[in-house]
């Protein structure tokens, strides 16, 4: 009973099988794996069986001849993975499997037909058939089914057909050899082929894992991007928010400072925006400012930087921009603004003040003096640019 739940726990943990949704993935990788050894092993054959047809045997022998149909053979298998390896064609499991069989089948051929047909003391016993069996067991990667079939098959046909060219052998000489030396070998391409599964599988939970944890690190990068994007981002206008305006305003301002950089600022609310809440209510209220926050988007150079300051009033960062051009810009918004059709309140108009930076001048000053012309546009009537200097 014990040793029973031992070797099931084993057969369990190590003898481990490929799910469904990965056997044709598993089936071409195996494939590939195999089809290379094919491909060296058959150029191999191919000199070595063509170096004995030409060479060694005795012209017009039986021998000569499997030897030469075998090295055509070989170069068969070697064009044909060749050309699998260049091209990499999709094919079904079931012809991989029969292709990766069929020259096991014919490796086995030709040990055989030395075994068989070679009178000498070398091959009195299968040695080479023998490291044929374990060279395939190490080699290849087969599954139980497949190699179980090969060996039998082959080992069978050995024993059937050596005593009738050899006879002189003892049938307990090669029969215990031949059968020992398959289960074996069988063994050995058992657990290799259950080594490569298990192979197989960890790297699928690898490549799992590191996919999970892909997703997983980009939903957080994603998270931190929308984070990112909160903490500077006004709410309701998805424009700059005033902690991010301070931000550009202090690079900017530097910049100005440091390299001689024109910088100008401009401070705008929308008139009588008062009247527009207690009139329509604050949802009509939050549309109008939304669409002030589109309309001064889509207006300003790709170089400027817009943003809600506080309540209704906006700011606008303008690096690199002396006064005139500063105020063309303020009187293209204010007829923009002007010329709007809002979608509750019809058309609106927006007051404007602005300044610019002057050697001496700290952050606080450029804003005041902004703050100041926007105050005055509307004690002058509102509807207007107005420059603090």
């Amino acid at each position: 009973m014990y040793w029973g739940a031992v070797m099931f726990l084993f057969y369990k943990n190590y003898f481990q099988t490929v799910s469904m949704q990965d056997q044709q993935e598993f089936s071409q990788q195996k494939f590939v794996h195999n089809n290379f050894r094919i491909l060296f092993l058959a150029v191999f054959l191919t000199i070595e069986q063509a170096y004995y047809g030409f060479f060694v045997r005795e012209n017009g022998s039986l021998i000569q001849k499997i030897h030469l149909l075998t090295a055509l053979v070989m170069l068969t298998y070697a064009m044909a993975s060749l050309y699998i390896q260049k091209r990499k064609p999709v094919c079904s499991a079931r012809i991989f499997q029969i292709y990766e069989v069929s020259f096991g089948f014919y490796g086995f051929f030709i040990a055989a037909m030395r075994v068989l047909l070679i009178q000498n003391d070398m091959f009195r016993l299968p040695t080479i058939f023998i490291a044929v069996f374990y060279g395939f067991a190490v080699i290849f990667y087969f599954n139980p089914f497949e190699s179980f079939i090969v060996y039998s098959v082959t080992s069978v046909s050995v024993i059937l057909f050596l005593p009738i060219f050899q006879p002189t052998l003892t049938v307990s000489s090669y029969v215990e050899d031949t059968v020992a030396n398959a289960m074996i070998a069988w063994i050995a391409s058992f657990i290799n082929y259950y080594k490569y599964v298990k192979e197989f599988i960890n790297q699928k939970i690898i490549e799992t894992n590191n996919q999970e944890l892909k997703a997983k690190t980009e939903q957080i990068q994603k998270m931190n991007e929308k984070l990112t994007e909160f903490s500077i981002k006004d709410g309701l206008t998805n424009i700059y928010n005033r902690r991010k305006l301070n931000e550009v305003l202090k690079y900017e301002y530097n910049r100005a400072k440091n390299d001689n950089k024109g910088l100008s600022v401009m401070l705008l609310d929308l008139d009588r925006f008062k009247s527009v809440n207690d009139t329509y209510g604050h949802n009509v209220g939050d549309k109008v400012l939304i669409e002030i926050a589109d309309l001064l988007k889509r207006n300003v150079r790709n170089r400027d930087t817009v943003g809600r300051w506080g309540g209704e009033e906006f700011l606008i960062i303008c690096p690199e921009t002396n006064i005139n051009q500063a105020l063309d810009l303020s009187e293209k918004l204010r007829k923009r603004i002007e010329k709007h059709k809002f979608q509750e309140i019809n058309c609106r108009t927006s007051s404007f003040g602005v300044s610019i930076y002057k050697k001496g001048d700290a952050i606080e000053d450029i804003i005041k003096r902004a703050d100041e012309g926007l105050y005055k546009a509307k004690e002058n009537g509102r509807n207007r640019v107005e420059i603090s200097i």
